[in-house]
């Protein structure tokens, strides 16, 4: 039998333009009923701006039963912010999402994976904000945001949250992070299933998408931070998605990564000082951050 995975969700709203239509509603609506037939209870991470604006739909995901998490305040990359707007942003995004849900929010999920050696300095701050666990990192190189060298088992970072790094998968040189976004609507079948064989007992597997992903007539617009190459890849693939999300929630799911943190919270975890990323060889650093603006 396949080991189970925790779904998670990105909500987020990435039309460059307000003036285009609104579409992240009915996506979302769409993959919350996806999962409503499934009776699967996700981890639902929600940009503070977008749960502002459209309360509607953490209420919703709430009352279905899903965790709440917080998708930093506005879909940029970590870096791009000084540290103390960081932190009032992710305590504002909170706040929020604590009286939208009634729930306690404990998770923290950068957008794109941005926690990387150059925005370290948000670890202590995520800790700070209150959030006991993150769900932020890529532990291997990235054409956009990675941080090879970091454990593929959840760790603690020192003076902040547990985290749990995105589950990747090895096939020859190359390392994936096989359940999710881009690589869960274009990789074929067979390398989810493959990842998942060789996936070691003490990972905690989650799977991710975004409500983007299942939406096939929305037009072609650059994202912003990613560049035009990154943004075609993005419209890949988006009517396979539907269906690899079903053949997902059709296998074993685990709990929502706020249970399985809290799992842990007493476990001898490994402790990671961001402050001192590791060395990385000559093909992470060619590879790391290839895409981002191109």
């Amino acid at each position: 039998m396949a080991p189970a995975v925790t779904v998670t969700l990105d909500v987020e709203d990435l039309r460059p333009d307000h003036d285009l239509p609104e579409r992240v509603v009915a996506m979302t609506d769409l993959v919350l009923d996806m999962l409503a037939d499934a009776k699967v209870r996700a981890s639902i991470f929600v940009v503070g701006e977008l749960a502002e604006r459209r309360p509607r739909l953490v209420r919703r995901a709430a009352r279905d039963g899903h965790e709440i998490g917080l998708h930093s305040w506005a879909h940029v990359p970590i870096q791009t912010q000084q540290p103390e707007d960081f932190l009032a942003d992710i305590r504002r995004g909170r706040t929020l999402l604590q009286d939208l849900s009634g729930q306690e929010i404990t998770g923290y999920r950068a957008p794109m994976m941005s926690l990387v050696p150059a925005s370290s300095w948000a670890v202590p701050l995520i800790a700070e904000a209150g959030f006991t666990y993150s769900s932020s990192v890529l532990p291997g190189p990235s054409p956009l945001y990675g941080w090879p060298g970091l454990p593929r088992r959840p760790f603690r970072w020192a003076d902040g949250p547990i985290e749990f790094p995105c589950p990747m998968v090895r096939l020859g040189p190359i390392d994936l992070p096989y359940l999710g976004g881009t690589y869960l609507r274009l990789l074929p079948v067979a390398v989810r299933r493959f990842g998942l064989r060789r996936a070691a007992s003490d990972e905690a597997l989650w799977a991710y998408c975004h409500p983007w992903e299942f939406d096939t007539d929305e037009a072609f617009h650059p994202h912003d931070h990613i560049g035009t190459l990154a943004s075609r890849i993005a419209w890949l693939g988006r009517s396979r998605m539907g269906r690899q999300l079903g053949r997902i929630l059709g296998e074993p799911v685990a709990s929502p990564l706020t249970e399985v943190a809290a799992g842990l919270a007493g476990d001898d975890l490994p402790v990671v000082d961001p402050s001192r990323p590791p060395a990385l060889g000559s093909v992470a650093r060619w590879a790391n951050g290839r895409l981002r603006q191109r």
